[in-house]
């Protein structure tokens, strides 16, 4: 495998390759090619190809791409858990476990699942292209305008998707409407962020309640911590102690002071979280924590 390897990467890193491919094959095979660079390149076998999986993995990226960019668009940070994750992919309904893991970390959501249909994600507005349509069909347009906007938006858009064109019957006719000649327009279901492409629809809800929030919080303040240990040069191994003092601090925070203790710690390599000033040979700073003041100070554990 790894004199493989080896060839696979020659021509984009000749002189590390070579030096391996030197140390593996020439020293215990002196009949062997003299160099990885006259050797011949790696024949793909195509039965070792898991189409399945590759396809699996390709849908998994663009969930969490599109997942990424619903939080955007709703203003929600990264490390603020959300409760769900949703997805729309046509006739695709799952992904193997272990793509269904690698979403939720990437998404930071709760739990995952893919919905049967698009509607339970957006609501659909179908309306004409009123720039084409109108001179096209001149008088008969307002009644092809009626009929569009009467006609089921899910069926509409299904029909659209699949690039086939859209009949209907106005004003006694029976008349056909090309996909680019309609246009469909979304709105996310009241509580979800949502973001599109290629007919895949992800959604995420993002209610927070009071347990997400306090989740949230907790993970900004490990980031503080973590970001001050670096400020303060310590090692990656180094055990802390921290320091805190909040003034008139909210209840969220005085929850999260209490009760996600364990996590804070685990976290930040802190063997002793003190609720006092920091002393003088603390690394000190003022962080602002939504919206709560909060003096932090670490040291290295004595």
């Amino acid at each position: 495998v790894l004199v493989k390897l080896t060839r696979l990467l020659a021509p984009f890193t000749p002189f590390v390759t070579e030096s391996i491919y030197q140390n593996l094959v020439r020293e215990s095979r002196t009949e062997a090619y003299e160099s990885v660079h006259h050797t011949y390149w790696p024949e793909v076998d195509a039965a070792a190809i898991d189409h399945d999986m590759l396809n699996q993995m390709a849908l998994a990226r663009q969930i969490a791409s599109l997942g990424l960019a619903a939080r955007s668009t709703a203003n929600q940070k990264v490390r603020q858990p959300l409760a769900k994750a949703m997805a729309y992919a046509g006739g695709v309904n799952s992904l193997r476990p272990e793509l269904v893991e690698i979403v939720t970390d990437e998404l930071n959501v709760k739990t995952f699942e893919f919905v049967e249909e698009a509607g339970k994600l957006v609501n659909y507005h179908i309306l004409p292209d009123n720039k084409l349509l109108g001179p096209k069909f001149g008088a008969l347009f307002p009644a092809v305008r009626a009929a569009l906007v009467a006609m089921d938006p899910a069926a509409v858009v299904a029909a659209l998707q699949s690039g086939q064109p859209l009949k209907l019957v106005a004003g006694g006719q029976e008349i056909e409407l090309a996909p680019n000649e309609v246009v469909i327009q979304t709105t996310p279901v009241e509580g979800l962020a949502v973001s599109s492409d290629k007919n895949v629809n992800v959604a995420l809800d993002v209610t927070l309640t009071p347990e997400l929030k306090a989740e949230g919080l907790a993970r900004e303040i490990v980031r503080r911590v973590q970001d001050m240990r670096k400020k303060a040069n310590f090692n990656i191994e180094d055990r802390i102690v921290t320091y805190y003092q909040a003034e008139n601090p909210g209840p969220m925070l005085r929850d999260v002071l209490a009760n996600w203790t364990e996590y804070l710690c685990a976290e930040t390599l802190t063997v002793e979280l003190v609720n006092a000033y920091p002393t003088k040979d603390c690394y000190v700073e003022t962080q602002q924590v939504e919206d709560e003041t909060l003096l932090l100070g670490v040291k290295r554990a004595g």
